[in-house]
């Protein structure tokens, strides 16, 4: 089996009890920018953006001028607005756009003859950024994309367990040293590799530890939301209006799965027939070849 497809079954499936034969199934970000150093003083072009965790192909690569880090003024727009969407009261909605804010407040400079922002300046408005060399790489990131409720991924288990009351088991083997269930059980069917129709239950929120570290949550309840608004039961249409075009679908036990590769880690979608989501995976972890 391929590893790609593994790691979908590990998130689909997760610890499911089968009800045909009642056995288990084994399942399976910094605030401060930091600029690059001297030796990575090279061309623009060898720099990428990332704006929560998507691409910016046409807004321009991060620019490091005099020992500033910028972005243009059209990516600091999009972050802007990426923020707007999920955050109220912030000071530039009250104006007509977020590019009159910036240049009514002297935010827009130019380098070259195009129009750039300071990246401390975006830091004000709540918008966190990472620099990471090798290749050199900026992410604006408008919210903790690996965040749910209480819980980041990260944490350690004191404190997820300051937050939740969590059953935990050990891994049974398996690479974790502990997996965790919290909530009640809801439903989850799925097909198996022999096109049999199985179902089972999972819990409402799941969880692994590994060195003390939670590596992913998966979510199978309406209860909680991603950092962007999208709970289970909703579409994947709702799922591409908030966290954008750029992802990996995977199809796996009857399911469609949309894979969101962030700063840290990855989101996992997985729909029904219908295309709502059933469950929501966060995860340290991202698909070899889509490393952000």
């Amino acid at each position: 089996m391929k590893k790609k497809t593994w790691f979908v079954q590990v998130l689909l499936l997760g610890a499911l009890v089968c009800q045909t034969d009642g056995a288990q199934a084994a399942m399976p970000f910094s605030t401060e920018t930091e600029p690059p150093s001297q030796e990575q003083e090279v061309d623009e072009e060898e720099h990428v953006l990332y704006i929560d965790g998507q691409i910016q192909t046409y807004a321009g690569q991060p620019i490091f001028h005099e020992g500033i880090l910028y972005v243009t003024a059209q990516a600091a727009v999009k972050a802007l607005n990426n923020k707007a969407e999920i955050e109220e009261d912030l000071p530039y909605t009250e104006r007509s756009s977020p590019y009159e804010y910036l240049e009514q407040n002297n935010d827009i400079e130019k380098i070259n003859n195009r129009e750039v922002v300071r990246v401390n300046d975006l830091q004000s408005f709540g918008i966190k950024a990472e620099w990471l060399d090798n290749p050199g790489r900026l992410h604006l990131e408008t919210a903790d994309l690996l965040t749910v409720d209480n819980l980041q991924i990260g944490d350690s288990m004191d404190e997820v367990n300051s937050h939740f009351d969590v059953h935990w088991n050990t891994g049974y083997g398996q690479p974790a040293d502990y997996i965790g269930f919290y909530g009640g059980m809801h439903e989850f069917t799925y097909t198996d590799r022999y096109g049999k129709k199985r179902s089972g239950d999972v819990p409402e929120l799941q969880l692994e530890i590994k060195d003390d570290e939670l590596t992913y949550i998966i979510i199978s309840s309406s209860s909680y939301e991603t950092a962007k608004g999208v709970t289970v039961g909703d579409s994947l249409f709702d799922v591409r209006r908030a966290h954008g075009s750029e992802y990996v679908e995977e199809k796996a036990d009857g399911k469609t799965v949309y894979i969101y590769h962030v700063n840290g880690g990855s989101l996992w979608f997985i729909a029904d027939d219908d295309r709502n989501v059933e469950r929501i995976g966060l995860w340290a972890f991202q698909l070899e070849g889509y490393e952000r």
